[in-house]
């Protein structure tokens, strides 16, 4: 179904890949954009279980929109364990990739596309923008699940 704000529908499979990350723990990130006709969003990156989130950001384009899913491990203190203990944890995170160096039209169309197109994804648990790389780092994420 096309979304109502930007007209851009979403295709099966990126449900699909995204319902492997989340409920099969198969992929450790997907990539999304949308399509040459600005008329739905498709898979354009799938990485395997043993990627790193190095791998993620590498496949953002430097000049172009995206969005992605990344599943991040990570451990908490738990209290509960013997000692000092860590519990190993996992959060979904939603990224809008958005660069500055990006087409103005491409930026106009992500963003009104974005809230329709996470929506689809059930089960993504914190939303990250990114502009710059900067703003796209482990030590991000970590502030995030820290912060949840």
């Amino acid at each position: 179904m096309a979304n109502a704000a930007s007209g851009v529908a979403v295709a099966d499979e990126c449900v699909a890949r995204f319902q492997e990350l989340r409920t099969a723990r198969a992929h450790r990130f997907v990539v999304f954009k949308i399509d040459d006709s600005l008329q739905r969003v498709v898979v354009d990156k799938v990485g395997a279980r043993d990627a790193g989130f190095d791998d993620l950001t590498a496949s953002l384009p430097a000049d172009d929109c995206r969005y992605a899913v990344y599943d991040h491990d990570f451990t908490v203190g738990d209290a509960t364990a013997q000692g000092a203990g860590e519990a190993p944890r996992s959060k979904i995170f939603f990224v809008s990739w958005s660069p500055a160096t990006a087409d103005v039209k491409s930026k106009m169309v992500y963003a009104s596309s974005n809230e329709g197109f996470k929506k689809e994804l059930d089960g993504v648990q914190i939303d990250v923008q990114a502009t710059e790389p900067s703003e796209l780092t482990l030590d991000v994420l970590n502030d995030h699940v820290s912060a949840s």
